[in-house]
């Protein structure tokens, strides 16, 4: 077999029994790997209505196709598992080292049911599992945690290993906690990191040397050499149009004009700044939530609150880059903190999403609380765009006296105020006092605090709102609202679907974008095709970047790895089938699609009175129906007909629907 092991593992928490799997080459060319392969396993293992938190659920690390084959972008591995924040699937994507370990250690993905009494950390090579006892490693963080145990392991001989790990608030069962490797490489949504915390796993570690064969050695090095001989080119406009891109963003700001988006350029700033590159163009053009989504940027924020927390202010504090494995770009970045409870230390550099949830959705433009904030929720395994989140409602909960110093245990909430911030985000991560409140994400909070709270959560189906404004890219509330996993930014949206170039690379998508009556239905379609290639993408490991700054050779890299002959269009089916998958899951355990509404102030039902999006307002109920028309799912239940799933072969996993 080329490509994939041909194996995955079941291990038993409970009982310590481990089973191994050959699901066979036609399970692989019908799911891939990634949550493809997830999905496929859980939705026949585990029954119908199960607790997540429960010893019967299943959690799964799965590594991407081409992880291994040194295609480029291909290191990206998934956490699967039914979601205790949402209800329905879960799936949450990291990158690192930890996917490449997975295959050398010999399986294509490895799950994790039952419960143990104790905390217990797995070791897995390509010769033996042994499930070790953690309770010295319980309340340890993930720096902590990977540095005691490679102590433990310093004596074997020859040994490099990846750990994947929950932090504090995975053991404390927070529903907005992730799991991390490289200390810091999170996945982080969907709330799994709490799902290995109920099962008193605190760690997952891997080793081994097994390599992954591929069926056509010389086209994937061929293909490698044409793509990254093209990929490496830098265009002089590129070059300037980055020196300038505070200007644009203002401008933009002011006339509602945007910049038109290109590979290209996004590769410049990905490849000079990391995603600290967008901070200010996207809160200038109304793409990053400004003040809990109620904001505006350039007037609630400025551009130079933006800029403090943007591109050269971050880089100021960057020592070197980090690129994940097989990645050409490098958009990572190991910083010198400086300031703050971890000064003196490296971490590493804040993403985008960071920034935005701890910059202009609180108003914060002081960069080294939102430094150590990072390192704080990095430590502890926590999702920030979460912990932002959460924080950005309990901010304004307090400003509208819904809340006070006595339940907030003496804090003065504030927008901008960074010691009450990072206070507030310390006691979310070690759930005391109010912070234990907030530690289930803004659904939850809303729900305990009463009072018309909700009208202040920002969230989809539980899941907090990324920081890509709906109302100006309305494919946004789509992915948030109607994909498996709500309130996700990484899937598609109208600019990614024009970034990913997918009428160029399907026929079939070409074909159905151009047969769409009227501008609602082509972007809808262009989103579709855009949300089918992403389950490409994820898996077969490979890094949304690397999908949204090239021309990613993706079919070419899989017919070489695998020394398969199926079309664009058959990869495309394919995707679509998984598409379908995730979220049959999602009607089986109940979900209907009121159940992930999105906020009202993410599609403008409150819009706002000035900026880039004055007085925008999205059809959600439009959007919605006609991407359940384009894909064919029941408006009703919320899903694939049962002719849809028979039609893509999937039925036999859900014969409860």
């Amino acid at each position: 077999m080329a490509g994939f092991t041909g194996k995955y593992c079941i291990i038993n928490l409970t009982n310590g029994e481990t089973r191994v799997v050959k699901p066979g080459e036609a399970f692989y060319k019908k799911y891939l790997s990634g949550y493809g392969l997830g999905a496929a396993v859980i939705s026949e293992l585990q029954k119908p209505g199960i607790d997540p938190l429960s010893a019967e659920s299943y959690l799964g690390f799965c590594s991407g196709l081409l992880t291994g084959s040194g295609a480029a972008f291909s290191g990206r591995f998934m956490v699967v598992g039914k979601s205790p924040l949402t209800g329905g699937w879960g799936d949450a994507n990291a990158g690192g080292h930890f996917s490449l370990a997975l295959k050398r250690a010999g399986y294509d993905a490895i799950f994790f049911t039952g419960a143990s009494k104790k905390p217990v950390w797995v070791f897995i090579t390509d010769e033996r599992i042994e499930i070790k006892e953690a309770s010295k490693l319980w309340g340890k963080d993930i720096v902590e945690t990977e540095a005691l145990i490679r102590e433990e392991l310093k004596n074997e001989k020859d040994m490099k290993v990846q750990i994947a790990s929950v932090g504090v608030s995975g053991e404390k069962l927070s529903l907005i906690s992730g799991i991390a490797t490289d200390k810091s490489r999170i996945a982080a949504r969907s709330g799994l990191g709490a799902v290995m915390g109920s099962k008193h796993l605190k760690a997952v570690v891997l080793s081994g040397k097994n390599r992954v064969q591929i069926a056509e050695p010389d086209t994937l090095r061929a293909i490698n050499r044409k793509f990254l001989k093209e990929f490496k080119k830098s265009g002089l406009i590129d070059r300037i149009t980055l020196k300038l891109m505070k200007i644009i963003g203002l401008f933009s700001a002011y006339t509602g004009i945007l910049f038109p988006a290109r590979p290209s350029l996004l590769r410049e700033i990905l490849k000079k700044y990391g995603t600290s590159g967008l901070t200010t163009y996207s809160a200038m053009i109304g793409d990053m939530p400004i003040k809990n989504w109620d904001g505006v940027g350039h007037l609630d924020y400025s551009a130079d609150s933006a800029a403090k927390t943007s591109d050269e202010s971050v880089l100021k504090h960057q020592k070197r880059r980090y690129a994940c494995h097989s990645c050409p770009l490098g958009c990572g970045g190991i910083l010198n903190i400086q300031k703050g409870r971890y000064k003196g230390q490296q971490g590493y550099k804040p993403e985008y999403e960071t920034l935005g949830s701890f910059g202009g959705l609180l108003l914060l433009d002081d960069l080294d609380a939102i430094i150590e904030l990072n390192e704080m929720c990095n430590r502890a395994g926590i999702d920030t765009i979460s912990t932002g989140g959460v924080i950005a409602f309990a901010i304004e909960c307090f400003e509208n006296g819904i809340i006070d110093e006595q339940i907030t245990g003496g804090l003065k909430l504030g927008w901008g105020k960074s010691e009450e911030i990072v206070r507030l985000a310390e006691m979310i991560i070690r759930r005391e006092g109010f912070g234990d409140m907030l530690a289930d994400g803004v659904k939850k909070a809303a729900e305990r605090i009463g009072k018309g709270s909700e009208k202040f959560a920002m969230h989809a189906g539980g899941q907090e709102l990324p920081m890509h404004d709906s109302r100006l890219d309305p494919g946004y509330a789509i992915a948030y609202q109607c994909e498996p996993t709500p309130g996700r930014h990484t899937i598609s949206s109208y600019l990614y679907a024009g970034l990913f170039g997918v009428k160029k690379k399907f026929p079939e998508a070409r074909r159905m974008i151009r047969s769409a009556r009227g501008k609602l239905e082509k972007d809808v379609r262009q989103y579709t095709a855009g949300t089918f290639y992403m389950q490409l993408i994820n898996c077969s490991g490979m890094c949304l970047f690397g999908a949204m700054t090239s021309a990613l050779p993706l079919v070419e890299y899989l017919n070489a790895v695998t020394g398969w002959d199926l079309s664009a269009d058959e990869y495309f089916r394919t995707g679509e089938r998984i598409l379908n998958l995730r979220k049959a899951f999602n009607m089986r355990e109940g979900i209907t699609p009121g159940d992930h509404r999105i906020h009202n102030r993410a599609i403008g039902k409150q819009p706002l009175p000035k900026g880039p999006l004055k007085g925008v307002v999205i059809d959600m109920e439009a959007l919605e129906e006609t991407f359940f028309e384009t894909v064919g799912w029941d408006s009703h239940k919320g899903g694939p007909t049962p002719e849809k799933m028979k039609a893509l072969e999937i039925d036999s996993l859900f014969p409860e629907l």
